[in-house]
């Protein structure tokens, strides 16, 4: 695991591996990347997809100017590779971290779903995040915040996706916690309600 060196807020140069999967920070030249991720309205279920790459440049620069970022893009490992004859590798394929910590979130092309990388991404994070910030993040002002990590997910009666992030989520140890208003992306004048779940980190909770 490489020592970080922050050059923007949310920049970072941490790595780390679990048995089927590379972590590496996000960079400006993986625009094409997350276009394609946040286009595909499989993936961008539960918000407006994006339409125009510029949306991909606007979001990643706004996440490396952020304080709480702390997210990283997933690539299969060399030995996990569906053809050995495939001479072209599938480079990105998901991200997995923290959005505005301590919430979390994650992604993957669909081409590679039902593999069980997202539980195995989540709780590769988890675990990195715990042994690195022990006592939480430093951005998180709060100290309450410092002691558990949450994620949101769509509402479970309104897409397949929801469900299956739900089981993700219940599978790396998190609770449903409460649920929260966000704003509708498809309405933006109205508040939608959606689940937050809620991990407790080492040694912390009720």
């Amino acid at each position: 695991m490489a020592e970080a060196t922050v050059t923007l807020p949310g920049a970072h140069n941490y790595e780390f591996k679990t048995e089927r999967l590379f972590f590496r920070p996000l960079r400006f030249d993986d625009v094409e990347s997350i276009f394609a991720l946040k286009s595909d309205p499989q993936v961008f279920y539960w918000a407006e997809p994006f339409r125009h790459k510029s949306q991909a440049e606007e979001w990643i620069g706004a996440r490396l100017e952020s304080n709480g970022y702390l997210s990283f893009c997933i690539e299969e490992l060399p030995k996990t590779q569906n053809s050995e004859a495939c001479e072209e590798k599938p480079g990105m394929i998901g991200m997995v971290g923290g959005t505005i910590l301590p919430e979390i979130g994650y992604m993957l092309r669909p081409s590679f779903w039902g593999r069980g990388y997202a539980t195995e991404a989540v709780r590769g994070f988890i675990k990195f995040y715990w042994d690195t910030f022990p006592e939480g993040h430093p951005s998180i002002a709060n100290h309450d915040e410092r002691m558990y990590l949450k994620a949101v997910t769509g509402p479970p009666e309104e897409a397949p996706q929801a469900r299956a992030s739900i089981a993700v989520l219940k599978k790396c140890g998190f609770d449903y916690w409460k649920d929260e208003g966000r704003e509708d992306s498809f309405q933006p004048e109205e508040k939608i309600m959606l689940p937050v779940w809620r991990r407790w980190g080492p040694g912390y909770g009720p």
